[in-house]
């Protein structure tokens, strides 16, 4: 069965190690009652990529229905000694979501908002379940999920907690690690584990050990700030901070086990918003000011330069882009509150203490609209118009905010 999901920007190699190791798997799959796989060269193509500029062809493609099946496909892929890839939305543009075995798709038919319990402020999904549908089930009961990364239409929760997504909204809610009230999980042995901060201390023995070995180097280097995602967040692990497997499996991209259900929390809606737009000379200029911010109560900050906007432009014309402040570049910033008075004057304050030419407070249809333009162009801006990949390379970098102006500085 083909499921093609983007653009064919790759070409299946032919040569006897590409097409042994596919037609062995779908050989073992169907004995072992798998009912959605592929291993067309098409879709194999389609699922070389994400949305980075990486590229290795999977054997095969497993659309899993259940839990059972995922089982039964790990203990194939174990036998013959092939590596797992799950895969949410393939929106990572650091490869992510790419590798040469078995790559899970979830979002078929593993999809599904289990239960939301608006008392607890609580939702249990599968692992393929859309962040926008979630968003979708939790705003009749005044909630919301935090974290909103730009592809927030397409992108997984799986996906999410793999790469302990973040999104401009991470300021007001934190990333996505920090929004995990349970995981449910399939080692590659098919053990299927709940982490919910209170796993007992012996049921991952080498975890143990290995922070042990490495307490000093952990607690010197991990964790250091906010947005700190590369890597493993083993700072979870210190015994400080509880063994929170759970928490620490945030960022791990399926290296250790399969997410198959995660319990997450949600949050109320504020009472009152206020969507400001800084403009600056540049987006230098933007970042060395944004350290400002952490003194103010700001849900959520996005950075926009005149290159996006002139792509936007280019793309969809001109009335999707709404008149913006002075400047070639510019701070997008909402704030939240509970008073309408004390947000305003929280408002009024960022606008006068901050270094900008010039600024605009938005209404919810000039926001909305500034909004959309990030998620529009961070995919408009990486490639061509007639979509070949735009730039040699691309990076998702995280900056303490301190540093931004010089990172940027640097970089350009």
């Amino acid at each position: 069965m083909a499921h093609p999901t983007g653009a064919n920007r790759a070409t299946v190699d032919e040569d006897e190690s590409q097409t042994a190791l596919p037609t062995a798997l779908a050989e073992e799959f169907r004995a072992a009652g798998i009912r959605d796989f592929s291993i067309d060269d098409t879709d194999r193509a389609a699922y070389s990529s994400d949305a980075s500029l990486f590229r290795l062809v999977p054997a095969a493609i497993v659309f899993p229905h259940d839990e059972e099946e995922v089982a039964r496909v790990l203990s194939v892929a174990r036998r013959l000694g092939v590596p797992i890839t799950s895969r949410g939305a393939g929106t990572s543009i650091a490869g992510n979501a790419i590798g040469r075995g078995v790559v899970f798709d979830f979002s078929l038919h593993m999809n599904a908002v289990l239960d939301l319990d608006p008392d607890e402020q609580s939702a249990w999904v599968q692992s393929g379940c859309v962040h926008a549908h979630l968003q979708k089930q939790a705003k009749p009961h005044g909630l919301r999920f935090g974290p909103d990364p730009s592809t927030h239409t397409r992108c997984t929760i799986g996906g999410m907690i793999g790469n302990n997504a973040c999104g401009p909204r991470a300021l007001g809610y934190g990333r996505t690690g920090d929004n995990i009230l349970a995981l449910k999980i399939m080692l590659i042995d098919g053990t299927v584990v709940t982490l919910d901060g209170s796993d007992a201390s012996t049921t991952f023995p080498r975890l143990h050990e290995l922070v042990a070995q490495n307490l000093g180097t952990i607690r010197t280097n991990f964790g250091t700030f906010s947005r700190q995602v590369s890597g493993y967040g083993l700072e979870s692990l210190l015994p400080e901070n509880g063994f929170d497997v759970r928490r620490a499996f945030a960022g791990t991209e399926g290296t250790w086990g399969v997410i198959i259900a995660a319990k997450m929390r949600l949050v109320k809606n504020p009472s009152f918003t206020s969507a400001v737009v800084l403009g600056y000379a540049d987006m230098v200029a933007a970042a060395h000011d944004a350290p400002l911010l952490k003194d103010f109560p700001v849900a959520a900050c996005e950075g926009l330069d005149s290159r996006m906007l002139d792509r936007v432009i280019d793309t969809k014309g001109a009335e999707a882009v709404p008149p913006l402040p002075e400047g070639a570049g510019w701070l997008v910033v909402e704030l939240t509150g509970e008073d309408e008075a004390e947000l305003e004057t929280e408002t009024q304050r960022l606008i006068s203490e901050s270094k900008s030419l010039d600024s605009a407070v938005l209404d919810a249809k000039a926001a909305a609209e500034v909004w959309a333009i990030r998620a529009d162009g961070a995919g408009l801006v990486s490639r061509t118009p007639d979509g070949r990949d735009a730039h040699a390379g691309w990076e998702d970098s995280a900056v303490p905010v301190d540093h931004l102006g010089d990172y940027l500085h640097d970089l350009m």
